[in-house]
């Protein structure tokens, strides 16, 4: 029998709209986030402009991950819809309990038909990787082929951040006190990346905004192959998003995609963000 091959992702990975819309194999199990007193599915009843319209380091928002009812069930619509594999993909298990909770929902179905995957990433970086999967599922490929070629772009993909200011990733406990004081002393910038194990590191660090920009973007091109896929994110800054893309493509690279950072994400990144994903196949 053919197999029929579904993708299960969390909120957190960014997927692009686009990629969504033209995959009907592709699922998305939303994170939740609570805002003001108020409980919201990350994606479904709160979108990232409501978000942030309503974002302050005096009032952070609080992020908890499906619980793995909430992943199993999810995975029971998909078979019963007539899939006979699924690839879940989540974001880093080193930021998020998603993974470990898709983990666990995997273990109530027969062995093999389930296969998680830790992205060993966060946003658009996460979301190119989904892309890249559905890509190939849509090829044509085989359930262990779609896996060993994810695992492969995995350890050779990555996200650049730049991030004006580092008060919500310290809020948060996603990063640590000394990096948020260099991001506070002498206007010194880090550009951030998430490393091999899924952990949020510094990469460099810059005095202003238009020499972080341009260093976060030769950074980024660095690493991508003649046949990467290029995408930009931001947080609730239009204008950073287009020169950054302009830019890029300024030097005869494509961005194939831009977008906007998930409620999810963006409570531990906070506003202003820039995000430059690579996907090397």
């Amino acid at each position: 029998m053919t197999e029929k091959i579904a993708v299960l992702v969390d909120s957190g990975c960014d997927v692009p709209q686009t990629v969504i819309a033209s995959h009907s194999n592709l699922a998305v199990v939303a994170l939740n986030v609570r805002q003001n007193g108020v409980d919201y599915l990350d994606g479904v009843d709160l979108t990232p402009d409501e978000f942030y319209a309503h974002l302050t380091p005096d009032n952070l928002p609080q992020t908890a991950s499906p619980s793995p009812a909430v992943v199993a069930a999810h995975l029971q619509d998909l078979f019963a819809a007539g899939y006979t594999k699924i690839l879940a993909l989540a974001i880093s298990g080193s930021l998020s309990a998603t993974y470990q909770g898709m983990r666990l929902a995997a273990q109530e179905f027969k062995a093999g038909d389930v296969m998680v995957l830790d992205t060993k990433s966060a946003g658009i970086g996460s979301g190119l990787l989904v892309t890249y999967a559905s890509n190939l599922i849509t090829a044509g490929r085989e359930f262990p082929d779609v896996i060993g070629s994810v695992q492969h772009a995995i350890q050779h993909s990555g996200v650049w951040l730049y991030i004006p200011s580092l008060t919500y990733l310290q809020a948060g406990g996603r990063i640590g006190k000394v990096a948020g004081t260099l991001g506070s002393v002498l206007n010194i910038k880090p550009l951030l990346s998430v490393d091999d194990n899924g952990e949020i590191i510094a990469v460099a660090k810059v005095r202003s905004e238009k020499k972080a920009v341009q260093k976060l973007i030769d950074i980024a091109l660095a690493t991508a192959g003649p046949q990467a896929t290029i995408a930009v994110a931001h947080g609730a800054n239009f204008e950073l998003l287009h020169a950054v893309t302009a830019q890029i493509e300024a030097t005869g690279r494509r961005v194939e995609f831009t977008g906007s950072v998930s409620p999810a994400i963006g409570v531990h990144t906070g506003p202003g963000l820039i995000g430059i994903a690579v996907q090397n196949p």
